[in-house]
């Protein structure tokens, strides 16, 4: 399967537009495994609306090698780089999990340097 790309505007919408594309991948994934990355892609599609920079686009790139896909989610802040702070570290009004839950549920994952790219991969 060759990379694809999908432009979301950073709005409220953009988690749902988000879950919608990575279904679409269920012939690949299966139905257990796309849950798994629906619920990936949705966490950190959240954060890149809820934290990124005010302007620009969230960019999901979904790219399959050989028996691994990777999900990608990017936006254009130039932050600092997203980390899973310990328990004792986590905000008391919740919240704070969403990297803990992505290295729960994930195969692989990780962060690049630049702006701001988060990936999990999902093994087929």
């Amino acid at each position: 399967m060759p990379e694809s790309v999908v432009n979301l505007e950073r709005t409220v919408r953009a988690p749902r537009e988000a879950r919608d594309c990575i279904r679409a991948l269920e012939p690949r994934l299966g139905p257990a495994r796309t849950d798994d990355a629906v619920l990936l892609v949705s966490e950190l599609v959240t954060n890149a609306v809820k934290y990124g920079p005010e302007h620009g686009e969230v960019r999901i790139i979904v790219d399959e090698h050989d028996s691994t896909m990777r999900v990608t989610v990017h936006d254009t802040g130039a932050g600092p780089l997203p980390e899973m702070r310990p328990l004792d570290r986590l905000p008391h009004e919740g919240g704070g999990h969403g990297l803990r839950l992505v290295d729960r549920v994930a195969d692989r994952w990780g962060v690049e340097r630049g702006s701001t790219r988060v990936w999990f991969e999902i093994d087929l």
